[in-house]
């Protein structure tokens, strides 16, 4: 990102009132102990503390609804921050355990989660065609072209 684009988001940021209605309003927020947008978004954007935050797997949690900039007074894109986040740490190879099995599956399988035995055996007895099987040589040249291949590789710090 230009030095010009980011400042514009700080810019942006810095209207923030700190009355924390995207973290009220977040669905996340209410269900899961210490998840608060606006606290990460802070303490990465503006107090550079982007590797505490991101090497706790909460940021991890948003669930990219957007609820939080919908009801913003300023209009901040808090979920296109977060999601910045997300991908500078992926970027960094700084990525949770489930999301890399899910990311190694489908580059596997072609899918996010393997099709078990039962779930072919309920398919046939319910008289539905098997899955077909998915083009794994494609999903990893997209993967590769993308750049998936290295997020899945941890950098050394």
């Amino acid at each position: 990102m230009s030095e010009s684009a980011k400042e514009d988001r700080l810019g942006k940021l810095r209207l923030c009132l700190q009355c924390a209605v995207c973290t009220g309003s977040c669905p996340v927020a209410r269900v899961i102990d210490g998840y608060n947008p606006r606290e990460i978004i802070l303490r990465c954007l503006l107090y550079g503390e982007d590797k505490a935050v991101t090497d706790a797997d909460t940021v991890w949690s948003c669930l990219t609804c957007h609820t939080c900039e919908e009801r913003c007074p300023h209009g901040i894109s808090v979920g296109d921050l977060l999601i910045e986040i997300m991908n500078r740490a992926a970027a960094e190879g700084r990525l949770p355990a489930a999301i890399r099995q899910t990311i190694a599956n489908i580059a596997r399988t072609g899918r996010a989660v393997p099709v078990s035995a039962r779930c072919e055996r309920l398919r046939k007895n319910l008289g539905l065609e098997p899955l077909r099987a998915c083009d794994t040589d494609a999903v990893q040249e997209l993967f590769r072209k993308c750049g998936v291949d290295k997020m899945l590789e941890p950098k050394c710090e």
